[in-house]
């Protein structure tokens, strides 16, 4: 069985990787669950999300796997200081930076 591992793949990301994967194939029971969540939970586009993903990456100081949870939840500010509670070195300068990148992107 051939599996790939995708790392900080953002949930719009997903969506739109098992929506191409069910016009080639019918999805296993996990993939659809997955895909019915992408459909419920996904805020922007998979082109929005990596824009804002990225964005944030390169203007901020916070990891690949805060930056992936940012974009997925597209976060308010109390959201964000929840998110960000434990990196102590996010000041709130930084925080207000992201805060303003997201409100670019928001739909």
């Amino acid at each position: 069985m051939n599996t790939e591992f995708i790392e900080g793949v953002t949930i719009s990301e997903v969506k739109k990787i098992l929506s191409e994967k069910s016009k080639e194939k019918e999805l296993n029971y996990e993939q659809k669950l997955a895909y019915e969540h992408s459909k419920l939970f996904a805020l922007i586009t998979p082109t929005n999300a990596k824009k804002l993903k990225d964005e944030i990456l390169e203007k901020t100081q916070v990891s690949n796997e805060i930056a992936t949870k940012i974009v997925d939840i597209i976060p308010n500010k109390i959201e964000l200081d929840l998110i960000l509670e434990k990196e102590k070195e996010i000041n709130d300068e930084t925080k207000e930076e992201i805060l303003k990148i997201i409100e670019k992107y928001k739909k």
